[in-house]
């Protein structure tokens, strides 16, 4: 059986009828080949008709690292793929190459950003920043590997999952725009499965199913804060139609996860939550008990809730709307309730409202804590603002790659932000593209990006580092989990 290799990173069924795309080039059966698909998790913003990212090349690496070792062409489609038209595990096929057996731990995908687009509905194009400061058309995204892909001769399929709503952030910046933050996770097909199931609530008295509710899939202790969680995938319920409020989520590894739902524009009701499901590799979908959605206070009396509670990052210069609910004393949501909203740093981002809406606006880079208070009741969301990624190349080649802090120590759980500064040889700073990895991630994961930051999550005891690269020069930050 030919090895196959099957990056999901886009949204566009490329095999239908069991009619693919196959690369022109042809070899003789002296290698495993690998087959690349593409695949995606849902976008959330339901006022773009497509997001088309144009793929050069996709390739692999068996060592960590720039100059370990040689990349390797697994796929080579120089076409078009539109990542909305990917849902629930549909993957699109990009080709499939001879590659030397064994284990590899780094995939990369060259696209060309002058042949990407996202367009409106109304059919005009949206303004991207592709942050690509490579100098020229063709930038490379890389994809976390959660595990060593094993291409083994008997065959071997890799998946790359492209998040599109996690990696183009509309107006992050304050500048009406779509910024480019890829987020990419590979897998070998072999060893996942699939999770699946329905979000439901009665909290208009009436019990149904939830249209458009958000699922994350996380790692963890469930018996932890949510925050110890690593999250491994997001998706979205179906809008309507046989599947209003059905969810699926595809390519993920054998293992135990923690399904979480919720309903971001809805803050009436809680979250629901499914505990230490399991799956297992090449098994049928594994159905989750229906996530029931409560009601924000069950028990009755006067609340307060703010909402998004998740998502709430922002660049310097941009701008981000929190919503507050109240209830009175019976529990019932209060009309046009009077709030008071503050910022535990104003330095880092700023809020003002008075009512049931407020605006966060970013200053500086860092954590503040923005807190709504109403009645005596009080709420808290914890909001992340990420440097501006604005300022032009300029200077000269890289000289040197440093990161900031150095180094880290950290509690199970912990997130923590790390800058990558590039110099040039007269010690000038300049910008260009980033490339972040991590070398264990039983240790930490990356789990954001905006720019020269990345931001990780701290998932067990050990030390691991750091590394950002950016024209081949490296820096590195070394962080210890206890």
């Amino acid at each position: 059986m030919p090895q196959r290799l099957v990056p999901t990173v886009l949204a566009a069924a490329l095999c239908l009828g069991g009619a693919c795309y196959q690369d022109d080039t042809t070899f003789p059966p002296t290698l495993p080949v690998a087959r690349v698909l593409l695949t995606d998790a849902p976008f959330p913003h339901d006022s773009v008709a497509s997001v088309n990212v144009y793929v050069v090349r996709v390739e692999a690496k068996a060592q960590v690292g720039p100059a370990a070792g040689e990349w390797v062409v697994v796929a080579e489609p120089r076409r078009a793929f539109n990542l909305l038209q990917l849902r629930r595990g549909t993957t699109a096929f990009l080709g499939e190459r001879e590659l030397q057996a064994g284990q590899y731990h780094m995939i990369r995908m060259t696209i060309d950003t002058s042949e990407s687009s996202i367009v409106w509905k109304d059919g005009s194009r949206a303004r991207v920043n592709w942050v690509n400061g490579s100098g020229s058309n063709e930038q490379a995204v890389y994809a976390v590997v959660q595990y060593p892909m094993n291409v083994a001769l008997s065959g071997a399929e890799i998946v790359i999952d492209f998040d599109v709503g996690r990696s183009f952030l509309y107006d992050f910046y304050g500048a009406r725009d779509f910024t480019f933050v890829p987020q990419l996770r590979a897998v070998d097909a072999a060893t996942t499965g699939t999770i699946g199931g329905t979000v439901a609530s009665d909290y208009t008295g009436t019990i149904a199913t939830v249209p458009n509710a958000t699922v994350s899939v996380y790692v963890g202790d469930p018996g932890q804060a949510r925050e110890t969680w690593s999250l491994v995938a997001t998706a979205r319920t179906d809008s309507g139609g046989t599947f209003a409020g059905y969810y699926r989520v595809a390519f993920l590894p054998a293992g135990t996860y923690i399904v979480r739902a919720e309903q971001p524009a809805n803050p009436l009701v809680g979250s629901a939550l499914a505990q230490n499901v399991q799956v297992v590799a090449g098994e049928d979908e594994v159905t989750t008990p229906v996530l029931f959605l409560p009601k924000a206070n069950p028990d009755g009396g006067p609340f307060i809730r703010i909402w998004p509670r998740d998502n709430t990052n922002i660049g310097v210069g941009g701008s981000l709307f929190l919503h507050a609910a109240v209830g009175d004393a019976n529990g019932d949501p209060v009309p046009n309730p009077s709030v008071t909203w503050t910022s535990s740093d104003t330095a880092v981002a700023s809020v003002t409202g008075t009512g049931a809406t407020a605006v966060v606006t970013g200053r500086v880079a860092g954590l503040t804590t923005i807190t709504a208070a109403s009645g005596g009741l009080s709420d808290t969301v914890t909001v992340q603002v990420f440097g501006s990624p604005t300022k032009p190349p300029g200077g000269g080649p890289v000289a040197t790659v440093a990161i900031e802090p150095d180094n880290a120590t950290l509690a199970v759980g912990d997130t923590a932000a790390f800058y990558a500064f590039a110099r040039d040889s007269l010690g000038n700073e300049v910008n260009r593209e980033v490339s972040w990895f991590g070398t264990d991630s039983l240790v930490f994961v990356i789990e954001g990006l905006a720019s020269r930051y990345a931001l990780i999550r701290a998932r067990g005891a050990g030390t691991a580092v750091l590394r950002a690269t950016i024209e081949g020069k490296v820096g590195q930050a070394t962080v210890t989990v206890h």
